[in-house]
């Protein structure tokens, strides 16, 4: 097995922090009656769960990663993205604003995980952070989804298994905007840096 260069750890430190932040905030959005509670939508509350098991693992395979680059793993929340989230949060009413705050952070976290990927040393990394790009782009997809149908101020409508008959047009096709994923929100690499 090759280990990560040097030159890897600061795009792994910045990817850490990234899932750090996600997850806190996953658990923070978790703890409300409409995010993990009796009054959120049965997908949202199994996708905030798994989503959270998922940042767990690309936590501790990101640290491992650092580590093996000779770097210090990274166990602080993202620096730029942290006000954003301390700002959302007191604003989060329901099911929508749980929705919108999960996709800004999937897709940044999608967005730098694939911008920065091609930059790693060592193969088995890039396939790990590969992995977790994929994971954090297929959870934006379903919040794209479940953004949709709760636009339509029918909150029934995100339900496993879905009325296929009530589904907007949009549905089946809104989890997958682009082509080619876009990478203009990317974080920089060295943006979680531990310095």
């Amino acid at each position: 097995m090759t280990a990560p260069a040097p030159a890897d750890v600061p795009i792994l430190q910045t990817a850490s922090s990234l899932v750090v932040l996600a997850a806190d905030t996953y658990s923070s959005l978790q703890a409300l009656p409409f995010g993990g509670g009796p009054s959120a939508p049965a997908p949202l509350r199994d996708l905030l769960a798994a989503a959270l098991d998922a940042l767990a693992r690309a936590r501790t395979d990101l640290a491992t990663a650092t580590r093996q680059a000779g770097g210090r793993a990274q166990t602080n929340a993202d620096p730029r993205y942290t006000p954003v989230v301390e700002q959302a949060l007191p604003t989060v009413r329901g099911p929508g604003d749980v929705v919108g705050l999960a996709l800004t952070l999937e897709d940044v976290l999608a967005q730098t995980l694939v911008a920065d990927v091609v930059d790693l040393s060592a193969p088995e990394v890039r396939r790990t952070v590969a992995g977790h790009a994929a994971a954090a782009a297929r959870r934006k997809a379903l919040l794209l989804t479940f953004q949709t149908l709760l636009s339509t101020g029918r909150a029934e409508l995100v339900a496993s298994p879905p009325d296929l008959a009530a589904l907007p047009p949009a549905a089946g096709t809104v989890g997958f905007p682009d082509v080619l994923f876009p990478t203009e929100k990317a974080s920089p690499a060295t943006e979680g840096a531990v310095r």
